[in-house]
């Protein structure tokens, strides 16, 4: 995680099930200023998706050749990842120009593998997410799934999206590596959210199921009760 001469590859990782939106949140990566940085699509739709660059981006798209729901969708992101540093996007989110350059300063500074952004809604400017209180995640997930950057050492060291979990995978990822190490916090607002377009990637619009969400939250609140690690 220390400085060095030549600046870290970032991965971005993008599930996509071919959403309107799509070229919005690639454009959001391709006007990132940090480099190097590259884009993992993951075909969670097993359309056979087929892209080598996005902008001056180099794009790779990986996939199991079959539909992916949330969590497996992330696990072959992660898979696919080439760069020190790892950050999720969301089809229909995006994130402000400086986002990773800003994020693996703030890690880096800090000394942390973790570090995350403060979230704007996109459509009214309010703005959520605030200084790492770990019993606070415990409670309730402030961290958006694009509002992190972690280093690939957490993910050599074991961290995967459990795939038992349909919803809120980002949720209880965010819990496992909260386990290992703090987090740092930018204090800025260069990750942007869309609401009521509905969950990205595999399972689109689960999100907007109350009900679901409910029953997926009871499921996590009991994992993490037994001692999950």
């Amino acid at each position: 995680m220390n400085s060095t001469a030549s600046p870290p590859l970032a991965s971005v990782v993008v599930r996509t099930l071919g959403r309107a939106t799509l070229p919005r949140a690639l454009a959001s990566v391709a006007a990132q200023t940090h480099r190097p940085v590259e884009i993992v699509l993951v075909d969670a739709a097993g359309s056979g998706l087929k892209m080598a660059r996005h902008a001056n981006v180099a794009v790779r798209v990986v996939g199991r050749g079959e539909p992916l729901d949330r969590s497996r969708a992330a696990n072959a992101g992660l898979q696919g990842a080439r760069g020190a540093w790892i950050s999720f996007l969301d089809e229909d989110d995006e994130i402000a120009p400086g986002h990773l350059a800003q994020l693996i300063a703030t890690a880096t500074i800090a000394g942390l593998p973790v570090a995350y952004s403060q979230t704007r809604l996109g459509d009214d400017g309010r703005v959520f997410g605030g200084p790492f209180d770990r019993a606070a995640l415990m409670r309730s997930n402030y961290i958006a799934v694009h509002a992190p950057v972690f280093h690939r050492s957490l993910v050599d060291a074991g961290a995967r999206f459990d795939e038992s979990l349909d919803l809120l995978e980002d949720w209880d990822f965010w819990l496992q590596l909260a386990q290992k190490t703090d987090f740092a916090f930018s204090g800025k607002p260069t990750a942007v959210y869309h609401a009521g377009s509905g969950a990205s990637g595999a399972g689109a619009g689960q999100n907007l199921d109350r009900d679901a969400v409910l029953a997926a939250r009871e499921r996590l609140m009991k994992k993490w009760q037994r001692g999950a690690t």
